[in-house]
């Protein structure tokens, strides 16, 4: 039936070697597939907790008021005094690394809220870290040059802008107007 049957042995050990070969590079392949997928997937996490941080790690304002401290001018207002907390879902915030920026009627400035330790302190909790969603801190912008370096004092009808920046990137933003109503040498909401 079968003639030659010495080269039909050298042709099942060719297509073994082959097979064999095939076998380790698809082995090679999926070994670098699975490295790769590794690496996507510990990148991807690392991105998703920045996000996350980004939107969810920010501090709430729940009061802002000016007030005219200095006395020197009764129709204008020389300090922001603003209470925050933590937002819901917001992991721990140090209130040292938070950055303001104001930008007032004539003046810009930034810092961090580390910068103003005796301007700051605690109303519930811990003034160096928000922990808590009951914790509350509470700090005191001058805006007529302490803090944000010239003077800007606040008069009726003057708006101003804060933006509050936790150290993860999540911004918060106040955007105060004093009213042409407002009493002279008091406090006033903003």
């Amino acid at each position: 039936m079968f003639e030659d049957t010495d080269n039909r042995g050298q042709v099942g050990i060719g297509t073994l070697i082959v097979f064999i070969a095939m076998v380790l590079v698809a082995a090679i392949a999926a070994g670098v597939l699975v490295n790769t997928a590794g690496f996507l997937q510990e990148s991807a996490e690392q991105t998703g907790q920045q996000a996350q941080g980004e939107v969810s790690d920010r501090v709430q304002v729940v009061t802002s008021y000016a007030l005219d401290t200095d006395g020197t001018d009764p129709t204008s207002y020389d300090e922001l005094n603003i209470t925050i907390r933590k937002a819901s879902g917001s992991d721990d915030i140090n209130i040292s690394d938070i950055t303001f920026t104001y930008l007032g009627p004539s003046t810009t400035n930034s810092g961090t809220l580390g910068d103003l330790t005796n301007d700051r302190n605690a109303v519930s909790g811990n003034a160096d870290y928000l922990r808590n969603e009951s914790d509350r801190v509470q700090f005191t912008i001058d805006v007529d040059g302490g803090d944000v370096g010239a003077t800007d004092e606040l008069q009726p009808g003057t708006e101003f802008q804060l933006q509050l920046t936790t150290s993860s990137g999540a911004s918060t933003y106040i955007e105060g107007r004093i009213p042409e109503t407002a009493e002279n040498g008091g406090v006033v909401e903003v």
